[in-house]
């Protein structure tokens, strides 16, 4: 229950509730679904996995080829059977339903043999001769290319032009892109300068110093500290 001071305030006409529009549009800008470059920003799709869409853009999503829940398939379209097609056995497909290693006896009217049917022998292949470049590529079986592994679910000669644009933009981006320059904070350019100053190249020196090395970093730290900020001879002639 509220106290006799907040229920006056309620009914004075002077007092109004804290405006928290400036908060509330402060919020509504949220950050977005990716955080990566603006051609994967732009490209990703919020209706989608995190594994469709590195699919859809020509990425991978996991480096391990048997990643655990498995691939998803694509399912493939439905084939219509047309009602002209008959599905009642031909005279030439009749030897072919012989089971291997029997036959069809050929009676005439009076119940006298008058041949028998054999199935037609198929050339068996001498397994010797079987290469690995015999078998078939599994990525251009529509059933057995979601199972493949690594960007599975791509089947072979297939690439979309969306992906083809995201990839090629990144790999643009990587070419462009150089080792990005370091800056030193103003307070350790000025602990470095001290340093320097007092020991010169002496990065054993430094590490020694307990009042201008106060958190005892060690040499290589100290060499490396100076380094990023432009080497003893930017930091000796700012002194």
């Amino acid at each position: 229950m509220a106290n006799p001071r907040q229920r006056k305030k309620l009914r004075s006409g002077s007092y109004k509730p804290v405006s928290h529009s400036r908060r509330a549009k402060k919020s509504l800008n949220k950050q977005p679904p990716i955080r990566g470059p603006k051609v994967l920003q732009d490209a990703w799709d919020k209706h989608k996995t995190v594994r469709q869409n590195y699919e859809a853009l020509g990425l991978v999503a996991s480096l391990n080829p048997t990643a655990s829940g498995g691939v998803e398939k694509q399912l493939a379209p439905l084939t219509t059977s047309r009602p002209d097609e008959s599905t009642t056995p031909s005279s030439g497909n009749k030897t072919s339903s012989i089971p291997k290693g029997y036959g069809r006896v050929i009676r005439d009217e009076d119940g006298n043999i008058v041949g028998v049917e054999l199935p037609e022998e198929e050339p068996e292949a001498d397994p010797i001769e079987k290469t690995i470049d015999d078998l078939p590529d599994p990525s251009r079986d529509q059933q057995l290319a979601p199972w493949v592994g690594l960007n599975s679910n791509t089947m072979a000669g297939q690439s979309s032009a969306s992906s083809t644009h995201v990839v090629q933009a990144l790999e643009e981006m990587l070419t462009h892109n150089g080792a990005r320059k370091r800056f030193s904070s103003t307070g350790e350019v000025a602990i470095l300068r001290r340093l320097v100053a007092k020991h010169g190249q002496d990065a054993e020196a430094m590490a020694r110093d307990r009042k201008l090395n106060p958190d005892q970093r060690t040499a290589g730290e100290i060499v490396r500290a100076i380094k990023k900020a432009g080497g003893f001879t930017t930091l000796s002639q700012d002194t």
